[in-house]
């Protein structure tokens, strides 16, 4: 990783004049200049300076813990538990390096199957993002750039399955809500499975329920990120049913999740949709079997991703 000092300020709170006071006082650290005339810092300087952070709070003074050194400093760190391909991910994340992670990622496809591939690759790609994001490696705008590279490049791939029969299912996400790429993922595996889908994301309301009613679909998945009350997803299952009285609705995500079991939503038929999901995401007409995730598993990552 490399930082500028308005980084290291970012993720710590210590200002850049005290981190360069620091620096001129001690030489703790080991920036290298770059040839735009900028300094760079390196991970092991942040993690100096974590240490650094961590004993101040503990109460030592800030002499005595520049007397340890930086190698005493380096051999007791706080653990942010991240690996070194972690890190690779959040460089890339951070650099907008997309195409050295559409390449690596493509490398791994090649020697899985698309379910185990989303499981194995994705969805833990997604858990580094969100963490990095919320312990401050990520901006909110380098968040939602990679959010929105992996989107597109995610559809890219599903737009490569064929599809059996009429287009007749549809998967949405709840209006209002922003996170979008558990569902994403929700549709790529049944555009795998062959089934003729389409996604159009989170749309208004009423946007949402004129093309269910303009439509001829026989099923809707819709993924709740955000908490919402029971009583506005009854409300909008009660709309849904509205305009497409036969339609099967199937909810999932991570909000539902937090809850507790499905059935306790829409006890008269969520757990019996549930089930019915899962061999649908599970088999096409020829009957394969699903070994990877679905709606229900699928938006539990988004912790910080879009």
């Amino acid at each position: 990783m490399k930082f500028l000092i308005k980084d290291l300020s970012r993720m710590t709170s210590f200002s850049p004049a005290r981190i360069r006071k620091w620096q001129e006082r001690y030489r703790i650290f080991k920036p290298l200049q770059g040839e735009n005339g900028y300094w760079y810092y390196s991970n092991e300087d942040y993690l100096v300076l974590r240490s650094i952070q961590q004993r101040l709070a503990m109460g030592q003074k800030l002499s005595q813990v520049m007397l340890l050194g930086r190698e005493h400093l380096l051999a007791h760190l706080i653990s942010d538990d991240f690996s070194e391909r972690d890190w690779r991910i959040i460089q890339s994340a951070k650099d907008g390096d997309y195409p050295r992670l559409e390449k690596e990622l493509g490398r791994k496809l090649q020697k899985q199957k698309f379910p185990q591939w989303l499981k194995a690759e994705i969805q833990p790609m997604l858990v580094v993002i969100g963490r990095a994001w919320e312990a401050g490696y990520l901006s909110i705008s380098e968040e939602h750039a990679f959010s929105h590279w992996l989107h597109a490049y995610l559809m890219q791939l599903a737009a490569e399955f064929p599809t059996e029969g009429e287009r007749n299912w549809l998967v949405a996400v709840y209006p209002g809500d922003q996170h979008e790429l558990g569902a994403i993922l929700h549709y790529c595996l049944l555009r795998y499975r062959a089934h003729n889908v389409r996604f159009v994301g989170m749309l208004p309301r009423e946007e949402l329920l004129r093309e269910l009613r303009d439509g001829d679909y026989r099923r809707v998945s819709v993924s709740v990120v955000m908490p919402q009350p029971q009583t506005a997803l009854s409300a909008f299952r009660a709309d849904i049913k509205r305009v497409q009285p036969a339609v099967r609705i199937y909810f999932g995500g991570i909000a539902l999740r937090k809850r507790g079991p499905s059935s306790k939503i829409f006890p008269e038929d969520n757990r019996r949709d549930a089930e019915r999901l899962a061999e649908l995401e599970g088999a096409s007409g020829s009957g394969k079997k699903q070994t990877g995730a679905g709606l229900n598993n699928v938006d539990t990552v988004e912790a910080g991703a879009r």
